[in-house]
């Protein structure tokens, strides 16, 4: 009689293990590798399925570049331009600078005063182009008188002189400026003025063009008044003044 615990057991063993991806597969014994241990990745060899880029992106990705590409060549043509050209300001010189008629009494000033001004256009392949030049007279940065000159224009390398004459009757200025008028003019005899001049000026070079305001300083003018004149000229030779 057979032993009942000595049956078979149910079911069957797991043919193969799982396989190991660290591991190369085993050769059958045939020499074959085993089918069962190799693992083939799926492809997808849909095209449909691939990625598209987006049209809307790739328009604004060329675009960019175009615009780019665009503004370096600007740049170095601006820069080349510029580096051959070398616009300059213009070179001005207060040659001389006369009052007469000036009286301060009860803080009030009265004169006349009449400039004369040299400007020179310092660039060799520029023309200049003044609109309305403006001329004003200061003391101590209190305004005294201004007037305006028609415009005119400049060729290469060349000079104007410009005239203009300031003048005021009367103008009320503070107490502490007429004070001080009247303290440097008895201590040197002279009176410092400070002169502005300004204008758009445009500079040309073929069919460029370029539009700029140009600033004119002098400071500290000193114009000999004594005492005993209402009348006198500017003191020492022509000054340069500072252009901006």
């Amino acid at each position: 009689m057979q032993d009942p615990s000595s049956r078979p057991a149910t079911g069957y063993p797991y043919p193969y293990p799982y396989p190991n991806p660290q591991q190369p597969p085993a050769a059958s014994t045939n020499g074959y590798p085993n089918p069962g241990a190799a693992a083939y990745p799926y492809q997808n060899h849909n095209p449909y399925y691939a990625p598209q880029p987006n049209p809307r992106a790739v328009l604004f990705r060329r675009l960019f570049i175009v615009f780019m590409a665009f503004l370096l060549i600007l740049g170095l043509i601006l820069f080349i331009f510029f580096l051959v050209v070398r616009p300059q300001l213009p070179d001005v010189y207060l040659n001389s600078l006369s009052v007469s008629n000036f009286n301060v009494s009860n803080n009030q000033v009265s004169g006349k005063w009449d400039l004369q001004a040299q400007i020179r256009n310092p660039n060799s392949k520029m023309s200049l182009y003044y609109d309305s030049l403006g001329c004003l007279l200061y003391y101590h940065r209190a305004p005294l008188s201004d007037t305006r000159l028609p415009p005119f224009s400049q060729g290469k390398k060349d000079q104007t002189v410009v005239n203009a004459t300031l003048s005021v009757s009367g103008t009320y200025v503070e107490g502490r400026l007429a004070d001080a008028i009247a303290k440097e003019r008895g201590a040197k005899g002279s009176v410092e003025f400070d002169l502005r001049m300004g204008s758009f000026v445009t500079f040309r070079y073929g069919a460029f063009r370029r539009r700029r305001y140009v600033s004119v300083y002098c400071d500290d003018v000193p114009v000999g008044v004594p005492l005993t004149s209402g009348s006198g000229k500017m003191v020492g030779p022509a000054m340069r003044c500072k252009t901006y």
